[in-house]
């Protein structure tokens, strides 16, 4: 089993990526995951983390005229940082 979502969310979590260069390539990963059937082997926790991440990485918005449901890049780093405490 390879644990790379959770590698790619910790290097954002830890700010070597940007929430733009995150977003879209952590979206595509997920998807090639899911489509090769990859994500049902995760335990129950990771797998909620790497869905949750997903959702969160789609309510990203870098614009100022953000609604209020969506995040910024230091909201988006924050939720993902949550998700993965109980997992560290």
């Amino acid at each position: 089993m390879s644990y790379t979502l959770l590698e790619f969310i910790r290097s954002f979590v830890d700010g070597r990526l940007s929430a733009d260069d995150f977003v879209n390539a952590y979206m595509e990963l997920w998807k090639i995951e899911r489509d090769s059937d990859k994500l049902r082997v995760y335990p129950d926790d990771v797998s909620e983390c790497l869905s949750t991440t997903f959702c969160l990485a789609d309510l990203y918005y870098p614009e100022s005229d953000r609604e209020e449901y969506e995040l910024d890049e230091e909201g988006l780093r924050n939720q993902v940082r949550k998700l993965l405490d109980p997992l560290s």
